[in-house]
């Protein structure tokens, strides 16, 4: 596991201990955010098995020989090490528990390991079910298991509490400039790359990475119709330097027409702590939108995330409105004013969808204006002008894209 972890969607950032760099069995934390019932959640699981044993598992999965038989014995394996909750502070550990459907949990079993504002964390125990999964480990990592449960916990106290966030949303508007390689060794400027596309896709890929590596093909494809658009994919494969005969097999293997280049010095100005990790760029070279990190459960996604930017890129994104509606459709305009109603220029409202977020800033009349398909939307301040108070609360897009007034209050 990587030494440090940001958790955007719970909102903490954790340093995890020494004890995980080397474990016997695999920890791996699904952060699953808001599931809808205003609970954040983030699973660390466990699984009582050796790396090896799990690679050759993962073999006999890909060639289709994984039998019922193994199907079984990783079932049997695999556990919760430690849930950790976000949760409104007025809710009492009673409240709590009934909303997590454990009526049976003691009080004991919710260990409160920080604090955001209103937002109260606990990691959960659950006795019962520890107690069997351990029964059925081998010695090794029944030893272990509640070595590596108590020092998460004890990490958990000690991490940075942030409060809930979009990964990436802060890089937004910066410009990238820098040079590197090609894989065969050929100078690389960034504004050469970015220059000759209205919108550039630059995936951040590893070969060790599983699932950067199941996507490639689908990349390659979608690169080719991507020709037609002004539009382009660039990949950096983030351990090319090591494994230059590894990285160039697989974008072989894939038959990948797309350019790939080395990691450049720098590059931790983009902030990527999981991989595959994807920007979107304009011509100059600047960050549209948040990245998508990971891969989409829909692989579809980068390319309408690219069909959406480039029908902005080809559009004014901030038009500015009179107090009716303009004529045009799909576009939502986001309000921002005082409380006596006078405009705020320069406030960062965000657009959000399902799978992707945009940014503008508010005009002078106080207006943000997003052009949107039909869908379910989200706005919220991500950034005040000096002078007032954040604005943390969400809000709803009707169906009908109609206006939004939001107030901010002076700090």
């Amino acid at each position: 596991m990587a030494n440090k972890e940001t958790f955007y969607n719970m909102g903490f950032r954790i340093t995890y201990p020494e004890v995980f760099e080397d474990t016997k069995g695999q920890v791996s934390p699904m952060e699953i955010g808001d599931g809808g019932d205003g609970i954040l959640l983030t699973m660390f699981s466990y699984m009582a098995i050796s790396q090896e044993d799990l690679k050759a598992f993962g073999q006999k999965s890909e060639s289709g020989e994984l039998s019922e038989e193994d199907k079984l014995k990783i079932g049997d394996v695999m556990g919760s090490l430690l849930v950790v909750i976000g949760v409104s502070d007025k809710l009492s550990l009673k409240e709590i528990a009934e909303k997590m459907k454990m009526q049976d949990a003691s009080e004991d079993s919710f260990i409160e390991v920080g604090r955001y504002k209103d937002i109260v964390y606990y990691a959960i125990i659950d006795h019962n079910n520890d107690a069997s999964f351990i029964k059925v480990m081998e010695p090794r990592f029944a030893e272990e298991f509640p070595t590596l449960q108590s020092a998460l916990i004890e990490a958990l106290k000690k991490a940075e509490y942030i409060g809930p966030q979009i990964a990436g949303a802060t890089l937004v508007g910066k410009t990238l400039h820098f040079e590197t390689q090609d894989i065969e060794g050929n100078q690389i400027k960034s504004e050469d790359l970015f220059s000759k596309h209205a919108i550039t896709m630059l995936n951040i890929w590893a070969t060790w990475c599983g699932p950067c590596k199941k996507e490639l093909e689908e990349l390659g494809k979608m690169h080719r119709r991507l020709e037609a658009k002004n539009a382009a994919i660039v990949g950096i494969c983030d351990d090319s330097k090591e494994k230059m005969e590894e990285c160039k097999a697989l974008i072989d293997k894939n038959n990948l027409s797309y350019l790939n280049v080395l990691p450049y010095e720098g590059m931790e100005e983009l902030e990527v702590e999981s991989l595959p990790t994807t920007f979107f760029v304009n011509q100059e070279g600047k960050i549209l939108i948040p990245p998508i990190i990971g891969v989409p459960g829909d692989i579809s996604d980068y390319e309408k995330t690219i069909d959406s930017l480039l029908n902005q890129e080809s559009t004014d994104d901030s038009p500015s409105i009179s107090d009716e509606k303009t004529e045009e459709t799909n576009l939502c305009h986001v309000l921002v004013v005082e409380e006596d109603g006078s405009p705020i220029t320069g406030a960062t409202v965000q657009f959000c969808s399902d799978t992707t977020c945009r940014m503008a800033k508010t005009d002078a009349n106080g207006t943000a204006s997003f052009k949107a398909e039909e869908g379910p939307y989200t706005v919220h301040i991500q950034n005040v002008p000096e002078g007032y108070e954040k604005k943390e609360e969400e809000f709803a897009v009707s169906p009908n894209l109609d206006d939004i007034k939001i107030i901010l209050k002076k700090a």
